[in-house]
């Protein structure tokens, strides 16, 4: 098997469809009465969590395709048009992760049609903690990150009209600069204020990044340049334990104490794919040591696009859409990851 640096694999084509509930069929009548309590049962379309073995987490960062009303909302909402919002595909140079609105609806209609429901960060969490929970007999997590504007126009909508939910994985850097009207931030990002004001129905939110923990923050640093794998030269192994677990509590404060109750804070999404797991890149002698088994001991759900760290500590695998997917090459990644056992509960 290949895997990409992201963390793609191909492989068999189809999952195995996930057990549902079925009822029992009824005894012939004796002409006795026999009657009990009937026994609760799970509603046909839910099934318990040991019934569901699996479940596929696709993540987004940017979809173009808003209803412009001037320049500037085009630029921001629609990229400069770089993509087309009803293009088949979107292959944006040096950007594949953005995809068309257009794009992004066939994917959903063919989740749809294949019987996938979204879950809630609440219900993941509680299967992958093995917690007795409802789940749909054939669950998707669907989640999305950095909190740019364009991922929420007109996904509000699509969400809706196919009765699914999304987690997206907020930078309190970008919100508070979104919202303090700070270049590059401000018009491109949500304010705190947009993300409240998106519907409970189809949104929640969850950890990415707090002040610094995004950015590329140490660009002259030899080995690495990102905020959490970077263990400065000048640093101390205290100095730099302290720095990343300073930063990322104090960055979940501050996005609980803004989102409220709508602020699930059992899962983080790494920035950049680098928890300064074997493969990616890092800086000093602590990180590969201490920051995943700190990471662990904050978070039950860790999100990383590194199928084969899947279960390890509080890790798990999310699959990156890509821009230039069409809906069979969505099928065959989603699938061949799923027959690899890259989403199972552990």
């Amino acid at each position: 098997m290949s895997i990409s640096r992201r963390g793609f694999i191909g492989g068999a084509a189809g999952a195995a469809m996930l057990a549902g509930c079925s009822a029992r069929k009824p005894a012939a009548s004796t002409g006795v009465s026999t009657a009990v309590t009937p026994r609760v049962t799970v509603p046909p379309a839910k099934v318990y969590v040991h019934d569901v073995p699996s479940i596929p987490v696709l993540a987004w960062h940017q979809v173009i395709g808003g209803h412009a009303r001037t320049p500037a909302q085009d630029q921001i909402w629609n990229y400069n048009k770089d993509c087309a919002p009803a293009a088949a595909v979107c292959d944006v140079a040096d950007n594949d992760e953005t995809v068309s609105l257009a794009q992004m609806a066939r994917l959903f209609a063919w989740l749809r049609s294949q019987g996938y429901q979204s879950v809630t960060a609440t219900q993941y969490h509680a299967w992958v903690t093995g917690q007795k929970v409802a789940l749909p007999a054939r669950p998707v997590l669907l989640t999305v990150d950095d909190g740019t504007l364009n991922s929420y126009v007109s996904v509000t909508d699509l969400l809706a009209q196919h009765g699914f939910s999304m987690v997206t994985f907020i930078v309190t850097q970008f919100a508070d600069g979104a919202t303090t009207g700070k270049q590059p931030y401000a018009g491109w990002n949500a304010t705190w204020e947009q993300l409240l004001a998106l519907p409970e129905k189809q949104w929640s939110f969850a950890f990415h990044a707090g002040a610094a923990g995004h950015d590329v923050a140490f660009p002259r640093n030899p080995g690495c340049t990102y905020y959490y794998p970077s263990q400065l030269p000048s640093e101390s192994t205290l100095a730099y334990q302290r720095r990343v677990a300073s930063e990322i509590t104090t960055g979940r404060d501050r996005a609980a104490a803004m989102l409220g109750s709508r602020m699930n804070d059992t899962m983080w999404a790494v920035p950049w794919n680098d928890l300064a797991q074997p493969g990616q890149p890092a800086s000093g002698t602590d990180p590969g040591k201490w920051l995943a088994a700190w990471a662990a001991t904050q978070f039950p759900v860790i999100f990383l696009q590194d199928p084969h760290r899947n279960g390890v500590l509080h890790e798990r695998y999310r699959l990156e859409v890509q821009g230039t997917w069409d809906e069979a090459t969505f099928q065959y990644y989603l699938d061949g990851n799923a027959g690899h056992g890259f989403f199972d509960g552990t």
